[in-house]
């Protein structure tokens, strides 16, 4: 299978908060990785493929919380000890165009001699 990615993928701990479609408590996660265009996580929470979330990001070494809405794209459990524990891969619907700007740059940084 040949990759289809316009936008590289970057590992980078992004903290993610989201409402918990069940019980709207919110639950916390750390991106596996992070792109322009969407991101990766592992969660408890079995999320619904299509299904829209509003998300909170926190970028490393940056006060201001970015706020996002993304689409579930696919879900996979992942074999932990206990409880289920899955990883969600999620596309950005909508990022107001200043938050776009400062993830792009965030990522910017690990790739320094790319424009």
């Amino acid at each position: 299978m040949q990759e289809q990615r316009r936008h590289i993928r970057v590992t980078t701990p992004v903290m993610i908060e989201f409402p918990n479609p069940e019980t709207m408590k919110t639950e916390r996660s750390f991106s596996v990785n992070v792109s322009e265009t969407g991101l990766r996580f592992p969660t408890p929470v079995r999320l619904t493929v299509g299904h829209g979330i509003p998300l909170t990001l926190a970028l490393p070494f940056h006060n201001t919380p970015m706020h996002a809405t993304g689409e579930v794209l696919w879900i996979r459990e992942i074999s932990r000890l206990g409880a289920p524990q899955y990883e969600v891969g999620v596309r950005f619907q909508w990022i107001d165009d200043p938050d776009r700007q400062r993830l792009a740059h965030h990522l910017a940084t690990f790739f320094p001699g790319r424009a």
